[in-house]
């Protein structure tokens, strides 16, 4: 069974699911380290599984078989606290630090910690708009490439509202500084009556998914396509890759009329009233095809992992692993979500039949290829 709910900004889904062998539970509720929102589990450079948790805006660190070690972090605005709490990424620096960013409302920095939880340092990023940081990858030279989510622009519609939401890939040197933009897109994302707020999402908009590639480039892909581009850190388009991926789907009054009732089940009477019943008119796609990807990642072994679209009413989310060149090495269906692959565990995360949201870490046997097929179907 599927469920959907919200964490903060981000939309995440979730499915039963059955493996083949017992998954190590982290953070069970009511132990110590319990959590209660997870957004984000990772497996850092020391083997021990860190997971970021919403509701109280901790880091929380587990051993490799699931004990809970120590926390980090909390709601603040001193070193190494965190002001947004629902919009936090992280990730692990070459030199085996921790860093982590924030969403729009949140600092406008990256926050460097030790693992041990000291704060390290923080990198003001030198950007005057309104941003929020969607995605955060560390490079070998102290710098990053950074997903940033800019201040909307909202386009009057009848009696209503288009927000266009631009997203854009740059690279920044140690001192936050940009010092190339790498893509960029400006698609019509939300909905609203205002041109302030009080908006609801406009389905099946293009995707931004990127992973490193090879030697100083990024692969990205919007969805719309079964080519995926490879730009250099200038932003320079340097090749075409054709995918294994099915060809995306057109959107048709149907798949409108399912996002539309979708949408009122999930948010509040009062709210919709209010505010909501903007998406009754929304009666024609602004995008012709459904994007066919959800998720790119890049893997221990260098490989890549893709997600397909996860769609209401269907229990099964499919993946393909690919060679950096495109090859299929292993694809099937799941009923689990949000998986990826670290050195030695495959992570995901599940809501159970109360309610409750618990991330599960498997733990590794083999290659991804051997791995992967305990999982998919």
């Amino acid at each position: 069974m599927k469920r959907i709910f919200f964490i903060g900004s981000l939309l995440i889904v979730c499915f039963v699911i059955v493996v083949a062998q017992d998954p190590i539970v982290i953070g069970k509720i009511g132990e110590e380290g319990e959590l209660v929102y997870p957004s984000q589990a990772e497996e850092g450079p020391d083997g021990n599984i860190y997971v970021y948790d919403t509701m109280d805006a901790f880091f929380k660190v587990y051993s490799p078989e699931g004990n809970f070690l120590r926390k980090f972090g909390g709601e603040g605005q001193g070193p190494g606290e965190i002001q947004r709490t629902g919009g936090v990424r992280f990730g692990f620096m070459p030199n085996d630090k921790l860093y982590f960013t924030e969403f729009i409302g949140g600092h406008r920095w990256i926050t460097i910690m030790e693992l041990s939880g000291e704060f390290d340092k923080s990198i003001k990023i030198q950007i005057s708009e309104v941003f929020g940081v969607m995605r955060a990858y560390p490079l070998q030279d102290g710098g990053f490439l950074l997903e940033l989510s800019l201040s909307f622009t909202p386009e009057i519609k009848d009696d209503y509202f288009f927000y266009r939401v631009p997203r854009e890939l740059v690279r920044i040197d140690t001192e936050g500084n940009v010092v190339s933009k790498i893509k960029r897109t400006n698609h019509i994302t939300r909905i609203s009556y205002s041109n302030d707020g009080a908006d609801a999402p406009v389905p099946f908009p293009p995707e931004f998914r990127w992973i490193p590639y090879d030697k100083n480039t990024v692969l990205f892909s919007d969805g719309l396509s079964t080519k995926w581009n490879v730009y250099d850190y200038q932003g320079n388009l340097i090749k075409e890759i054709n995918s294994p991926l099915p060809e995306p789907e057109k959107v048709t009054k149907e798949h409108l009329d399912e996002w539309r009732e979708r949408w009122k089940e999930n948010v509040s009477q009062d709210w919709y009233k209010r505010f909501g019943t903007v998406v009754d008119k929304y009666k024609k796609s602004i995008y012709e095809q459904m994007p066919n990807l959800d998720g790119l990642s890049l893997t221990p072994e260098g490989n890549i992992l893709v997600s397909g679209e996860a769609e209401e009413g269907v229990e099964y989310v499919d993946y393909w692993l690919l060679d950096i060149k495109g090859k299929i090495l292993i694809q099937g269906r799941t009923n689990t979500a949000g998986l990826h692959i670290t050195r030695s565990f495959i992570f995901y995360g599940i809501m159970d039949k109360d309610g409750g949201f618990q991330f599960y870490a498997q733990k590794r046997t083999g290659s991804e290829t051997q791995d992967l097929k305990k999982i998919l179907k």
